[in-house]
This record gives structure tokens, sequence and C-alpha cells, in this order.
């Protein structure tokens, strides 16, 4: 009798144990939130613009709320066909692709298929962003849950991985590997973020505020693309710049530099204006603000956060020696607006090709698959400041050899200044010059820094020469643009 008074105390010990140890068990199942997207699409040579070909990416994806799975846009131009696994198994589902932001690198895809949905649950997204600790790592890989930790190290305005857009970003210290595929970031029950891409062991995690911000705009009939401060800024550290412009204040404002590099906006702001407060947050001369969530940030950040293009941001600025209130309007992300556009996501590489001359826009894209071998003159117009007049550039990309072009087939990504007398901006201009000879010839020039000048062609042989040409080589078609 005397032991039973013990061995109760002893259970009921083990009981509270269990149930200390139960909750944090059962808190998240990976298993029954997290998916596999397998996403074909179409890969294009971008000297060859023509040619095409199929590859896979493979990525992660979470159930959200409403019976849909998020995850990055990265990796999703050009597809055709996405499918998704779930809990394991082989069984793969056809995915519809709702929507995807390529400025923002978020996507949402559907499932028809009811029976998908059958043992998923949605992950519910935080509200903010944890500034310190552990959170966990997820992934599907071989057929199983792969976790992993990973301490907070910090949260900064960073730019997106697709695009120039400038939002805040949560960096990561964790030890797994080949990451930046959305694996989902999560602590306790909710999800924190996906990761966007890894630097040796740091992850770079798109915040979940930031998407849910984004979920719930593209809910909205009235919904907007996210917006962008198109001007630059210095900071204003030395005392002795504010007080050259009249300003005699220490560790305020930041001066700006340049205003529509970009050609989204050149409203409100010019060159030497002092800023000192940003839709009501002070700016330090470091360019910096509070945020009342997550403390000392970039003033960059500001463009997104709860904002979208189109929004009237308050700035306080000092010019011409007093203070002023003006309102920036904060204008859409849109690459083709730049002289240079940095990226292509939803529409193939853009050709033209005449008499065995093919012409193409230069972008970001063609530049970049160059990699160390980019012309010197090219990479000396992607960083020049913008050429005033000129809305684009296009390149005599190659020459396929044929009688008709005789002379000129060494010719390699030059850049055109005119055709016939008409001034080249785009594809649809070369079209247009071709239609409008001169005295029976084609004269094409080039740049002045450009080694060739120019060169003729005859116009009466240009249609026949172009047929042959497309047969010749198997060109599907002499234009995509």
């Amino acid at each position: 009798m005397p032991d039973q008074p013990n061995l109760s105390l002893a259970v009921r010990v083990v009981c509270l144990c269990l149930l200390a140890v139960a909750p944090r068990a059962l808190a998240f199942d990976p298993a029954a939130s997290l998916v596999e997207i397998e996403v074909s699409g179409l890969a294009y040579d971008e000297t060859i613009p023509w040619i095409t070909r199929s590859e896979q990416t493979r990525k992660n994806g979470v159930v959200i709320e409403g019976r849909r799975i998020l995850t990055t846009a990265d990796g999703l131009a050009g597809q055709y066909l996405t499918r998704i696994k779930k809990r394991g198994e082989s069984r793969q589902y056809t995915a519809r692709l709702e929507w995807a932001d390529f400025y923002a690198n978020v996507a949402v895809f559907e499932v028809e298929e009811p029976a998908f949905w059958e043992g998923l649950a949605a992950v519910p997204l935080a509200d903010v962003v944890p500034q310190s600790g552990d959170l966990r790592v997820y992934r599907w890989s071989s057929g199983r849950i792969e976790e992993r930790s990973g301490e907070i190290v910090r949260l900064f305005v960073g730019q997106s991985k697709t695009s120039y857009l400038r939002h805040l970003v949560l960096a990561l210290s964790s030890e797994i590997e080949s990451a930046g595929w959305a694996e989902i970031v999560v602590r306790d029950e909710t999800l924190v973020g996906l990761t966007a891409s890894v630097t040796s062991k740091t992850l770079f995690v798109l915040p979940a505020p930031f998407i849910a911000d984004l979920l719930e705009r593209k809910a909205r009939a009235e919904d907007s693309p996210l917006g962008h401060f198109d001007f630059h800024w210095m900071p204003a550290r030395n005392p002795a710049l504010p007080a050259s412009k009249g300003l005699d204040r220490r560790d305020e404002g930041v001066v700006v530099t340049e205003v529509g590099r970009r050609r989204l906006s050149d409203n409100t702001l010019r060159p030497g204006d002092i800023i000192l407060s940003v839709d009501g947050f002070p700016i330090d001369s470091e360019g910096q603000y509070i945020d009342p969530d997550y403390g000392r940030l970039s003033m960059d950040g500001l463009a997104t956060r709860r904002h979208a293009a189109g929004d009237r941001l308050p700035m306080r600025i000092w010019r011409d020696g007093a203070g002023q209130e003006v309102e920036y309007e904060l204008p859409p992300a849109d690459f083709s607006d730049s002289l240079i556009p940095e990226q292509r996501f939803e529409s193939p590489p853009a050709y033209l090709m005449a008499g065995g001359l093919v012409f193409q826009p230069l972008t970001g894209p063609l530049l970049r698959s160059f990699g160390k071998n980019t012309p010197l003159l090219l990479e000396y117009y992607a960083t020049r400041p913008p050429l005033e007049g000129r809305r684009g550039l296009v390149l005599l990309g190659r020459v396929l050899p044929d009688d008709y072009n005789r002379g000129y087939e060494g010719l390699a990504y030059v850049l055109v200044d005119r055709i016939n007398g008409r001034t080249i901006h785009h594809l649809a201009d070369v079209a247009d010059a071709f239609e409008h000879a001169e005295d029976g010839f084609h004269r094409i020039e080039f740049m002045p820094d450009e080694n060739v000048r120019h060169l003729v062609l005859d116009a009466e042989a240009l249609p026949d020469a172009t047929l042959r040409v497309l047969q010749s080589y198997r060109i599907p078609s002499a234009s995509s643009y």
C-alpha cells in the first residue's frame, strides 16, 4: 500500500511530460501542406531566337486558403504544363496557373480534381516576420520530407530575384543545400515565407506579409501591379552637402541624383532635391526610416510597403532653399519601358529576318547569354545613361550566308541606327523601313561607334532572298515580335 502513492505520482509525471511533448510533435505536418511542382516549359536560344527546346523545373509549393497552391514565379516563364504531387505519392495532378507576378516573384496554381485536395491542409500566413530565433525549412526530396533548421540573420530591404523591385527580405542561416526553389519556412503552424535564392549557407526568403498583401490585392477587381521608385539617391552623410543647398540640419534626408532612368516616371522629383520624409516616415542621412514592425530599413522598401502602382506617396522635400510638400505617384514596374529591357518572362525572344540578316532587340537576356564574352560596345550601352530620343536598341545579330548578302557574312551584333533614313527603335521600325526603299536599294546605317558604318542591299531581290533563306535554314517564320 505505501508504494501506490509513489506509483501514482510517477504516472502523473509521465503523463504531464507526454502532454508537453505531444503538441510540439503534432503542431505542423508538412506532408499535409507541402507539395512538389514539376513545370514543363519552353526555353530559347537568345542568339538563335527561332530555336526552342523543352526543359523542366522542379520546385515546392504550399497549400493556402481557397484551395490554392502558393509558390514563387521563378522558373515559370514559358510554362505550358504543370503537374503537382502530394504527400510523396507518385500520382501527378495537372495544375493550372492562376496568375504569376514575375516582378514580385509570386505565383498561384489551381488543381481542379477534387481528389487532389483530400488529406491536404492550408497553412496560414504569418502577419509579422519574426526578427530573431530559429525557424524550420521544409521541402520534398526523393519522396520524403527534408527538414532543416534555420537561424534568423536579419531583415532588410533587398531586390527581388526576378526584377528590380525592392521589398522586405528575410535572411536565414541554414545547412540546407541547393535551396532557393520555394522551400517553405515555418514557425509553429504559420508560414513565415518562401525561399527565393541562396548564397553559400544564407537563404533569402520572400516574407509572408509581403506575399499576403499581394494575394489580397490580386483578389480585388481593382488590382494594380506593384510600384517602384524610379529615381536614384545618395546619402547625405557629410553635413556640407545639405548645407550647400541651404539646409542646416544634420543626419536628415538624402539627395536625389537621377530621375526616370527606367523611363517609368519623371514626376514630382528633380535631381538635387533632398528627400526628408516619405509616406510620413522621416528619412535619415543614410536613406533609412524606422518601420513600426521591423525597425530601421531602407526607404526603397516604402514603394512596396502596403502600396501599389498608382498610389500617391506624400513626400517632404527641400528644394530651392525651402521645404515643400509633394506627392510621388508610384509608376508600375515594367521592363518594356527601359532602353534595354532587363527581363522577358511571358513572350519568346523577338526577331526579324530579311534576306538572311537577323535583327534582334537588345535585351537583358540576350546580353546575359554572352556570359563573359559580351561585345564591349553592347556592354557600354547597357551601363551608360539612357539615350535621349531613343526608345530602344536593335541589333543586326547575325547574317545567314546567301548569295544575296554576299560580303556581309561576318557582321554580328552591331547596333543599327537607321534604315533607309528612318531611325530604328524597335523591330516594327525595321519592318516599316524596308517598305520604303531609296532608289531601289535598302541602306542600313549603324551606330557611329561601330566599326562598320553602313551596308547596301538590292530592294527588289529582298523578298525572294528572304523566302530562300527561310527554306534553306528551316526557319519557321521571317519574324516574331
